[in-house]
């Protein structure tokens, strides 16, 4: 049984339109109703034909009884072969026949059966149907009447008449005929007016099926405008209101994340519910990149020309931080904090923070000399970079917090960003022994006394990647450039 239904699954076409199974359900219908209704009408036009056919042949039968009583009582032979000529002649009347009281033929003209066949018929039925082979027109379908005749309560003899059947025949194929060709025809009408009503009943179908497809490759303005009034209009209003409510998630979600990085806004919108003051331990990478002499020039140019200098430069690295998986975690006036392993896991953490901290370097210089073709003022960064164990979670009051890190390795590199110089990386000595590995190069800086650290911290001075990173370097400023349309 199992096989039976895989067989048939394999047969059915993995999609079928529904105005297809409307149209064939509906001409299965039509076909059935007048199947049936056709058997009805020829099964009872079969019986009138039939019935009509015994009434003449007994009508027939009596009037020839009426002629042959006598004739048959006085052994008129002359009388009787008047009475079965004249009757074998009538249309439909293939042959006439008498027969005495002994069932013997006194007298036969046209197609009669057989002797042997009638005096075993004569004693069981009043008709007979049977066949007769003609030549030219082949086997003939025949039916003939018997009837006693009485007189005063005695069997004078029998008569007997053969009608030809071929006309019953010939008018039950034409019912045949006329039945078939209509149920023809109102199947045909049926299934082309089935499709058409399919057709017009799937359309909205379609046109939800488009719509959610459209959903779901992020086109939250596609809307549905019929104005209908039954159950598919109510569906397509509820698709109105889905899409414009993941519209305005989307657009929430899109300002949210020019708010925050774009991992926090997916992070944050993704659970709603567990966004609670808290975090956990993690191990991350923090970047401070902090402008040099920032106090002078905020003095020294207009707060417009301070916002737009910002912006410019504040823009290249939160793209070089996108570059490499990590986000800025927050703007503090003249510096930017970049964050990275959290909250989405990267073994590769410190790598990315040293690598978008040489890119940032290499894009500042790119930037200094576009701005300086402009005579405009031109900024340098210090950079400090620390790896290490920190807490990483929402803070601040229940009524409004922030997501970002905090910990002893984050004040380092805070700490390493204000003892850099213009244009220099800096990061600890057990950062560089992980980064030396990966492909990082550096040079031993000096031991600094960090605020919070009671004792001064070996720092290196990363220098640059090794050949094999290089070409990793050049694309991500490559493509920077290109998207932020600077000119190298």
């Amino acid at each position: 049984m199992k096989k039976l239904r895989h067989n048939l699954a394999a047969l059915l076409p993995a999609y079928f339109p529904i105005a297809y199974k409307l149209a064939l359900v509906f001409t299965l219908l039509i076909s059935c109703g007048m199947g049936l209704l056709g058997l009805f009408i020829v099964h009872n036009q079969s019986n009138i034909l039939e019935q009509q056919v015994s009434e003449s042949g007994n009508t027939v039968l009596r009037l020839m009884a009426e002629f042959s009583r006598e004739p048959l009582l006085a052994n008129d032979h002359l009388n009787l072969e008047i009475v079965v000529n004249s009757l074998a002649g009538e249309a439909g009347i293939l042959g006439a026949a008498l027969y005495n009281e002994n069932k013997e033929p006194v007298v036969k003209k046209g197609t009669v059966p057989d002797d042997v066949r009638i005096a075993a018929a004569l004693d069981q039925v009043v008709k007979l149907e049977w066949q007769k082979d003609s030549i030219g027109l082949g086997s003939l379908d025949l039916v003939s009447f018997f009837k006693p005749v009485f007189f005063r309560d005695v069997t004078a003899g029998y008569v007997l008449i053969t009608f030809d059947q071929r006309l019953r025949t010939l008018a039950h194929q034409e019912t045949v005929r006329a039945v078939g060709g209509a149920t023809l025809l109102l199947v045909v009408l049926g299934f082309i007016a089935s499709f058409i009503l399919g057709k017009r009943l799937t359309r909205p179908i379609h046109q939800l099926i488009n719509a959610g497809r459209a959903i779901s490759a992020g086109d939250y303005h596609v809307r549905l405008n019929d104005q209908r009034k039954d159950e598919l209009g109510s569906l397509m209003q509820s698709m109105n209101e889905m899409t414009e409510g993941l519209l305005r998630k989307e657009q929430v979600e899109q300002t949210f994340s020019r708010y925050v990085s774009p991992q926090v806004a997916k992070a944050v919108l993704s659970n709603m519910n567990q966004v609670k003051l808290g975090g956990q331990h993690v191990e991350a990478s923090v970047l401070f990149a902090d402008i040099v002499g920032f106090t002078r020039l905020s003095e020294e140019l207009h707060p417009e020309q301070v916002n737009s200098l910002l912006n410019e430069y504040f823009s290249i690295i939160a793209q070089a931080a996108h570059s490499y998986g990590g986000h800025i975690d927050k703007y503090m006036g003249d510096c930017a904090m970049l964050v990275f392993g959290v909250p989405e896991h990267d073994a590769k953490h410190s790598f990315h923070a040293a690598a978008c901290a040489i890119t940032i370097q290499q894009l500042v210089k790119i930037v200094n000399r576009q701005r300086a073709d402009q005579n405009l003022t031109q900024v340098r960064f210090r950079i400090g970079i620390n790896s290490g164990m920190m807490l990483a979670g929402n803070m601040g009051a229940a009524e409004r917090m922030d997501y970002t890190v905090v910990g002893d390795a984050v004040n380092t590199a805070s700490r390493l960003a204000s003892a850099a110089d213009a244009g220099e990386i800096l990061i600890s000595h057990e950062l560089n022994t992980s980064l030396t590995s990966q492909g990082i190069v550096s040079a031993r800086f000096k031991k600094l006394s960090l605020k919070g650290k009671k004792e001064p911290v070996v720092t290196y001075q990363v220098t640059g990647v090794n050949e094999k990173q290089q070409a990793m370097v050049d694309d991500a400023i490559s493509t920077i450039v290109t998207a932020s349309d600077l000119s190298v």
